[in-house]
């Protein structure tokens, strides 16, 4: 996979998808949210798993670890990170007069701040370890 992607800033760009032999479009903000829900429902999916599961996975991880019941390990914090495949499609902005081809590929993660660091700053990006 390429760094070179570009996070998409406004809401109201377009995107365009040619599927099995379709063409299907969205407004960013609208398959932001649309990919959101899908998310949403397959965490919080009673199907398989209880239904406070994806709580229980952060409760657990926030209580650390111990190896060999020897060694304790505190986390800081817990992180759920995902990132899909590339999806060819076209990318229309708002002035632009044309479309733009190229490859989406979505990124996801849930971050959880304990709360005894609270008072410390804490930056999401990736290797940031929180700021006292």
């Amino acid at each position: 996979m390429s760094d070179n992607f570009q996070l998409l800033k406004s809401d109201d760009d377009v995107l365009l998808f040619e599927q099995h032999g379709f063409k299907h479009t969205f407004i960013v903000g609208r398959f932001k949210e649309l990919y959101l829900q899908q998310i949403k429902d397959k965490i919080y999916s009673t199907e398989q798993k209880p239904k406070n599961y994806p709580f229980v996975v952060f409760l657990n991880l926030n209580t650390g670890l111990r190896v060999e019941d020897k060694v304790g390990i505190k986390f800081n914090s817990s992180k759920w990170e995902s990132v899909t495949e590339e999806i060819e499609c076209q990318l229309l902005k708002l002035g632009d007069s044309g479309w733009q081809k190229g490859r989406l590929r979505v990124k996801n993660y849930v971050d959880f701040l304990p709360e005894e660091n609270r008072g410390c700053q804490y930056s999401s990006q990736r290797g940031q370890p929180p700021k006292s």
